[in-house]
Formats: structure tokens, sequence, C-alpha cells
């Protein structure tokens, strides 16, 4: 009788285990958008921020995608924006410019706003100086807009 228990105590933590291990990768990627919509509004921002230190110093804005390397997420967590519930980012990453052999480490924020179903996400930054309210930015997913709301927000 005492080996009987012993297997069944083994299969009770053995399928104990398989569950575990099918159902915590799932919880932990809901609600979290895929690793491509995250390099995406990387690099959004790195061209963002490109053609707003182009325009504060009056010269041309650089052509070309960065090159996104190690991405490493350390917090993240959930924001209201304007009564929606948007998803903040915050972490480090490798980037460099198009033709630039120099990789430069630098931290990140983002906000990305999920559409209503889960299925789409947008870049959101903060208002300009000028006033203007929060501005979107749609994200695609292998080459295809997955949110055509406006872009502009």
């Amino acid at each position: 009788m005492l080996p009987l228990i012993a297997v069944l105590r083994r299969l009770v933590v053995g399928m104990a285990l398989s569950l575990m291990l099918v159902l915590l990768p799932a919880c932990s990627a809901s609600g979290q958008p895929p690793r491509q919509i995250l390099m995406q509004a990387l690099a959004m921002q790195v061209q963002f921020t490109q053609e707003d230190l182009a325009a504060a110093l009056q010269l041309p804005a650089l052509t070309g995608e960065p090159s996104l390397r190690r991405i490493r997420l350390e917090q993240q967590g959930r924001e209201a924006v304007e009564g929606q519930q948007a998803l903040r980012l915050q972490g480090r990453f490798d980037w460099s410019l198009p033709d630039d052999p120099i990789r430069v480490d630098s931290p990140f924020d983002l906000l990305l706003l999920p559409g209503a179903k889960g299925q789409s996400w947008r870049l959101l930054r903060p208002p300009a100086a000028e006033g203007v309210g929060w501005r979107s930015y749609p994200l695609t997913r292998q080459g295809l807009v997955v949110d055509a709301a406006d872009a502009s927000g």
C-alpha cells in the first residue's frame, strides 16, 4: 500500500508542476505588447528625440531607423492617461544610429495604450510645450497597421 501512495503523490506533484508550467507563462504575458511592438515603440522614441534635437539645433534631421539591441525591462505598471489605462514600461536598451558604429546604452520610459480588444497598441507621448494634448502613434505588427486610427492622436 505504501508504494501506491508514493506513486500517487509523485503523479499529483508531476501534474501540478505541469499545470504551473503551462499557466505561469500565460499569466505573465497577458496584457503585454509583443516584442516587435516594444522594439518599434523604442525606435520611434529614438527618432522623435533625434528630430527634436535636430530642430532645436537647426540641423537637418537624420534619416534611417536606429538599430536596437539588448532591451532590458526593469519596471512595468499601469497608469491612467486621460481616463484610459496605459502600460508604463521602463528599462534600458542599446541602440545606434544608421551607419554609426557607436552603441549607446540608454534608459527608456514608454507609455503604451492597448486597443479595445488588446490586439493593437499605440505609443503615447506627453503634451508638447505648445500645450497640445497627449499624442498617440499607432504601432504596427509584421508590416501591417494593427490600429488604423488617425496617427496624430
